[in-house]
């Protein structure tokens, strides 16, 4: 059965899934680095923005764009540790949230067992259109996203490629359903290696790189050690030279994780952000991302400038021909992506990663670009809305309407 009301038309039903607000304490990353470490200025301050607040901003901004555009159902993931914000339509005359307090109806499709009411978490309903879910203990987040997709017309996920978080939450959610890049440039994104390789056979300038069973490059300079997985700064560190770099390089090989070393490049760190879809990429804004450089060699990230130019520029011009270059080279980018590079002092922007996802440079895009941002997302998915109805969600696990997405 779908979930909705009587007298009117059913809108799509979203959900928001931000991986470490929804897991809370359950996540270990800490601390983010978005453009791998080149071309940022030294810093004593290498502490960096905790991952949370970084992923708690990006959830709530989507999640209000979303509400904003008045044509969807919203549903956020959240947990004890980053609750959502519910809006003040939730709260009782006398200032107390009562959301989390109003029953959950079932569809007659799907009533719970009652196994299931005593393990599963309340749906809570923040406003009409809104409402918040939270895993059952001890579920893992891929097996949330499983248990819950069917509900939902959209599944929009934002998670780090680390350890193949992303990847995996994709296959948990389907193809069907999934908001945003496909399974193939996940992977491919997934390793910087594997970018750095193809963006450079598709004549995109990147960093060098070294491998084992490779000759040792000269000249000498700086070279960074990097998680060829990471999407945050641990392990994460510059070196004065390539010897002392791959000494680091096969340390951390021996633990068995994958890591990528890369000639540093210096100059500007920047960050694009793109809409990505079916006709190419369209450039949205240019930012300059705040990154340090410890004593130590550590990397730490400390924020976004968004919109620093404008995409109309001289530079500007040259980026929207790099966007174009890179998703014509990596088939499968959609929605939202980020690509984190450095401009040169020579003029020459060398591109260091791809997001396949949202990042911290969504936060307030909206407002500064004149236009949903998030409806737009949605809307440049060229997907058959049949080929994602949502079954009512008889998965295992009963998945719960919201309160007021619920009629017979």
């Amino acid at each position: 059965m779908i979930c909705m009301t009587m007298t009117e038309r059913p809108l799509p039903r979203i959900l928001v899934y931000e991986f470490i607000s929804a897991a809370g304490a359950g996540v270990q990353l800490s601390t983010g680095a978005s453009t791998g470490g080149h071309g940022v200025p030294p810093d004593d301050g290498d502490a960096g923005e905790p991952l949370l607040l970084q992923g708690i901003a990006m959830r709530d901004a989507i999640a209000a764009d979303l509400l904003a555009a008045g044509r969807y159902r919203v549903c956020v993931a959240d947990s004890a540790a980053a609750p959502f914000p519910l809006p003040a339509a939730a709260a009782s005359p006398e200032g107390r949230d009562t959301a989390h307090e109003r029953p959950v109806r079932h569809g007659a499709a799907c009533p719970p067992r009652s196994s299931d009411a005593a393990r599963a978490p309340s749906a809570r309903s923040a406003a009409p259109g809104c409402a918040t879910l939270r895993a059952m203990p001890d579920e893992t987040p891929a097996a949330f996203l499983a248990r819950v997709s069917p509900g939902f017309d959209r599944v929009w996920v934002v998670a780090p490629e680390t350890d193949g978080i992303l990847a995996g939450l994709c296959r948990a959610v389907g193809p069907a359903r999934w908001a945003g890049c496909d399974a193939g440039a996940i992977a491919l994104c997934g390793s910087k290696t594997a970018t750095r390789m193809r963006l450079a056979a598709h004549g995109i300038a990147v960093p060098d790189g070294w491998q084992p069973g490779e000759a040792r490059p000269h000249p000498d300079g700086a070279w960074i050690v990097k998680p060829d997985d990471g999407a945050g700064a641990q392990d994460t560190r510059r070196h004065a030279g390539f010897d002392a770099a791959r000494a680091a390089f096969t340390a951390h090989a021996a633990s068995g994780r994958p890591f990528a070393l890369e000639r540093w490049v210096d100059g500007e760190p920047l960050s694009l952000s793109l809409l990505c879809g079916s006709r190419g990429a369209e450039l949205l804004c240019i930012n300059r991302q705040r990154i340090r450089l410890g004593a130590d060699g550590k990397l730490g990230y400390h924020g976004v400038d968004v919109g620093i130019e404008a995409p109309g520029g001289a530079r500007g011009r040259v980026l929207g021909e790099l966007a174009h270059a890179v998703h014509a080279a990596v088939p499968g980018l959609a929605g939202f992506v980020g690509i984190d590079l450095v401009w040169t002092s020579g003029g020459q922007p060398v591109v260091i990663e791809i997001n396949p996802r949202p990042t911290c440079a969504y936060v307030g895009l909206s407002a500064r670009i004149g236009r949903n941002l998030a409806a737009g997302i949605l809307a440049s998915d060229t997907r058959s809305a049949a080929a994602a109805q949502p079954s009512g969600g008889n998965a295992a696990g009963a998945f719960p309407c919201p309160d007021g997405w619920t009629s017979r």
